[in-house]
């Protein structure tokens, strides 16, 4: 009998070997080695299928829970050197981490009081020519075109990105929805310009003076929860930060990031990236705290928003995007509002801003 469970072990190991081998993972969930499978190809990635707390998650405007506590994000940097690859799975833009490099450094905010250098950022997006959108979260159930994450580590407690990937407070993320406009966002164009650089696995390409503030929507307000990498292997150590505004692309400049290909070299059937999101997971109890303060905004809400955006328990999303499932609504766009519609003035909101 002993033999025979050593030789069951045995065998076992070498079919994940194997799969390792032979099922590299991808976002499709169409193939073995896509979002519902990532738990079975390593034996490091187990928590993507069994961890309770696992991202993303629906954000329903109905369940926010206003936290007093929560502060602005403080971001001290602006210009960075980085590295700009085509990983076969995602474009990913990591940060130089050099002596006498400039780096971004993010205090404040849910990530209190430890500081977090900015490591990489991820992109996210949908097969768009076939109407597929891509971003990661959603809003009342609603998806958005894309999704653009900024992933930082914890340098108070951790040496490097990837000792503290796998440890406890050891990542901070910054996720940022992208809305289809009439013009895209500077900063985020010209990553849609060096992403035509990377079209096939492997490529690379130098991003000299990467603004990663300016890929941030101009508010304070964001909603945060405690979750997971959104990529093998799925570790549950990330404290999310949602930001309540979009940034926007066109349909042009979005078809670009369409182009990238898993393969390394052209192929007469092309491989393309996309879908390049993982699935939503539930939520499992978890708290989505927010720094709007909805109770005294009660009033201004009820009295100007005819949709009637409030509830008791927080802001509800507008009812006509259930009807539709699509992105933001018209009115919602020329405030440029995620969660809900907020009755601000320019200067109060101005003297809120921490970037």
């Amino acid at each position: 009998m002993a033999r025979l469970k050593a030789a069951v072990t045995i065998f076992s190991l070498l079919i994940s070997a194997s799969i390792e081998v032979q099922y590299p993972w991808t976002f499709d969930n169409d193939l073995f080695g896509g979002p519902d499978f990532w738990g079975l190809l390593h034996g490091d990635w187990r928590m993507c299928t069994a961890g309770q707390m696992q991202s993303p998650v629906n954000i329903d405007p109905a369940q926010l829970l206003y936290d007093p506590h929560l502060m602005s994000l403080n971001i001290e940097g602006n210009i960075v050197e980085a590295i700009f690859e085509n990983t076969g799975q995602l474009p990913i833009a990591t940060i130089k981490d050099l002596p006498n490099k400039p780096t971004i450094n993010i205090t404040g905010g849910p990530g209190m009081p430890y500081k977090y250098k900015l490591h990489q950022i991820t992109i996210h997006f949908g097969k768009s020519d076939e109407g597929e959108k891509g971003s990661e979260h959603t809003v009342d159930r609603v998806r958005f075109p894309a999704e653009i994450q900024l992933l930082a580590y914890n340098s108070d407690l951790y040496a490097n990105y990837s000792v503290a990937m796998t440890s406890p407070r050891g990542l901070l993320a910054i996720s940022v929805v992208v809305d289809i406009g009439q013009t895209t966002t500077v900063e985020l164009r010209r990553l849609t310009v060096a992403s035509q650089s990377i079209t096939y696995k492997g490529m690379k390409t130098n991003l000299t003076s990467l603004q990663p503030l300016a890929l941030l929507p101009k508010t304070a307000y964001y909603v945060t929860y405690e979750g997971s990498l959104t990529f093998p292997g799925c570790h549950e150590t990330v404290t999310w930060v949602i930001m309540n505004n979009p940034i926007y692309i066109t349909n042009d400049d979005l078809q670009i990031w369409n182009e990238l290909q898993k393969t390394e070299i052209k192929q007469p059937e092309p491989s393309f990236m996309t879908p390049a999101y993982r699935p939503l997971k539930a939520l499992n109890g978890r708290l989505l705290r927010t720094n709007i303060n909805i109770a005294n905004r009660e009033s201004n809400a009820l009295s100007s928003c005819p949709s009637n955006l409030y509830s008791g328990t927080g802001y509800r999303a507008n009812p006509s995007r259930r009807k539709r499932n699509d992105s933001i609504s018209k009115r919602e766009i020329k405030s440029g509002m995620v969660f809900e519609i907020e009755n601000i003035q320019p200067d109060e909101l101005s003297s809120q801003l921490e970037f």
